[in-house]
Parts: C-alpha cells; structure tokens; sequence
C-alpha cells in the first residue's frame, strides 16, 4: 500500500537508502575523525629575536624516556629546583595547559607546571581542575599594572624541610610550607615542554631557558640568576651550577633544542604532532565538566547517530527475514562497533579525546533511530 511518511519503504528504491545510509556513515566518520582546531603539523617555532621557542596551538617538544637516573632519589632526600624563563601569549583560557612536565607513565605520579588563566599552578598528579584537593601551588601572574603578560624568570624550590617555594624575576612570591614536591619515580622519565602526553594541553607562549637542578637553589642564587637574566636575555648563567638538565634554546632552527648539562637528553621537535600515550575510552566521571560544551557533546553524540539508526533499520526492514525480525538488535550492534572503532582511533588524536560516555550516547541514538522507524513503521503500515 501507499505510504505517507517522508521516506515510505513501497516508493524509495532499496539502492537510494543505502546509498543515503552510506552519505551518513560518511557524515558521521568526517567529524569523528577531524582534529578540532589544529592542522597536524607541530607549531613549535625558533624565535628570531633571541634564544627562544614559540609555541603556539597545537605544539609539543619533548625527551625520549631515560634509563639513567639523571634526576636521582638524591632529589627526593634534599630537594630539587627547576628554573624557567617564559613569557606567555595570553592570560584566557578555561583549559589548563602545561607549561612542562616530568612524566614517567604514571599519570598520578607526574610533575606538572602548568597553567590557568593569569595562575601559574605546579603539583604532582593530574589534579587539573582541583576536584580532588591535591596539594599544590599556585601563583597568580598578573600584573596589575599591565593587562599583558610579562617575560618573567621563574624559579621553583622544593625540599622535605622548607617546602616548595615560588620567584618570580628573583623574588620570593609564594612559600607552601606543607608541599614537598616529587620527581617520578623509574627510569622511563620524559621531559614534555608545551603540552601534555596526550597532546590536548597545549600552552601557547614562548620560553627563553630551562634548567632542571638535583637540588635546592637558595634566595640569593635565585636573585643572582634573575640579575645575570636580565643582563642579556641568555640562559647561559645556569651552566655555573651545574644543572641535571639544561637547555638554551639557541639552537635557531634545528629539529631538537640541546640538552647543554652534559648528557644527551636533547628536546625533540618533531615535524608532526605525536600523541605519547593515549586514553582510551576514559570513564564519564574522569573528564566530566557541567558546562556548555559538555551540553553540546551530549546532544551531537546522541542525535548524531539516530539518523543512522532510523536509515539502517528501514533498510532492514525491506530485506525482510531475519534482518527485519533482529533488525534492532543488529543496528544496535552496528553503531556500537562504529562508535567503538571511532573512539580506539580518536585516542591517538591530538585534541581529540576517547571517552566511554560517548560510545555510550552514541548507541543509545542508533537505538533510539531504530526504534523511532519501528514506531514510523506500524502506524504508517511502512511493513505492510
């Protein structure tokens, strides 16, 4: 008989569902795949200026794992140091973005500088939005004076008795007597500088010297290296105190920026963006944020699949037999291999991310379109 839905089952020919069932799938894995706001190629830039690099949104540059302990348990027993010059793009953001961190698999375990808004935050763990309470410190940049943000020497001090300590340009701006900070334990250690292993923290900003020590700078040597900074903008002055890592940043174009300490634990810029370690299908609550975007992701995720579901069924339905008598149980099935083998690929994303909710939403909707064609079906007579 006739039919008088939009799409009725006696008129469209077998061949357009599919081929619109195709268009869908096509739909579907174009913006599964996509990276969000970023080409593939890393943006790390050598400044011209001076000794420097530029990080930009997408970018990251980091060390192959060492099995030496170049960082010993020697920093854990009386403490370690870590002196940076940096200068950020901007104070915005919601996102927090690590600046460097010292990661040994362990995500827990990791120490993290990075950054939120005007804040700058440095901690163990992955904390990021201080859910948990995990001790840290933080300080805040902004200067008053200036809405823009300002090229500063940074360095942080941390031992068993003293706690961890903050300067900035040479001054002490924050003690946190209570936070003992710690180097990951292991010898698979990396050092990552302007984003995170997972390659969606990215900060954007330009960083003039690093330098990494084994044990605890004092005021006045925090004071004197602010001095001999502010001389000539060169990172040079933290060869004297022999540091466990060191780099210059005066390398001016090169695909790694030199570890000039003595080892060979060289930065790495590589040409494309590399994910380090991935997340798959990460639990809801880990990632979990009631906000806007989190709104929108639900609604794309679960109607993005429902005219899918709805096609396939209807298809389903014209091949009759079994495929008509299990057609919502194979759609089911289809859409949650679909969306499974999205969520494996998007893992290895930069700026993407793999999340079970998601795989979750997205068979919901292919189940919900079956059905909703089933509903179309009887009170319409689409099956007759």
């Amino acid at each position: 008989m006739s039919l008088n839905i939009p799409f009725p089952q006696k008129q469209i020919p077998l061949k357009w569902l599919i081929g619109f069932l195709i268009l869908l799938l096509f739909i579907i894995l174009a913006v599964g795949l996509q990276p969000r706001g970023f080409r593939l190629a890393n943006k790390v830039k050598w400044i011209k200026e001076q000794a420097g690099i530029r990080f930009s949104k997408y970018s990251i540059a980091y060390t192959h794992p060492w099995a030496d302990m170049i960082l010993s348990q020697k920093s854990d027993t009386h403490g370690f140091s870590i002196v940076i010059a940096l200068k950020p793009e901007k104070y915005r953001g919601s996102r927090f973005q690590f600046i460097l961190a010292l990661h040994n698999g362990n995500d827990s375990k990791q120490l993290v500088m990075g950054q939120w808004r005007s804040w700058f935050i440095v901690m163990n763990g992955d904390d990021y939005a201080y859910r948990r309470k995990i001790k840290r410190i933080s300080v805040d940049a902004a200067n008053p004076a200036s809405t823009s943000p300002q090229a500063r020497l940074i360095t942080i001090t941390t031992t068993n008795d003293d706690g961890t300590k903050i300067y900035f340009d040479g001054n002490l701006v924050r003690t946190q007597k209570d936070l003992t900070l710690k180097i990951p334990p292991g010898g698979d250690t990396r050092l990552l500088v302007g984003n995170s292993v997972y390659g969606r923290h990215p900060w954007q900003g330009e960083i003039y010297g690093l330098a990494i020590y084994r044990y605890p700078l004092s005021s006045q040597k925090a004071a004197i290296h602010f001095d001999r900074w502010a001389e000539n903008k060169t990172f040079e002055f933290a060869i004297d105190d022999r540091p466990s890592l060191l780099y210059l940043f005066d390398e001016m174009g090169d695909i790694k920026a030199m570890d000039h300490s003595g080892g060979n634990h060289h930065l790495q810029i590589p040409p494309r963006m590399h994910v380090l370690k991935t997340e798959i299908l990460a639990p809801p609550w880990k990632h979990f944020k009631l906000n806007r975007m989190f709104g929108i992701d639900i609604i794309i995720n679960l109607f993005g699949f429902m005219p899918f579901g709805f096609i396939l069924y209807a298809i389903f339905i014209r091949l009759g037999g079994a495929f008509e008598k299990q057609g919502v149980l194979i759609t089911v099935a289809i859409c949650f291999s679909i969306s499974f083998a999205l969520e494996i690929v998007q893992g290895w994303i930069p700026s993407r991310s793999s999340h079970m909710l998601d795989l979750l939403l997205n068979t919901l909707g292919g189940w919900m379109g079956a059905l909703s064609c089933m509903f179309f079906a009887k009170i319409q007579g689409f099956n007759n």
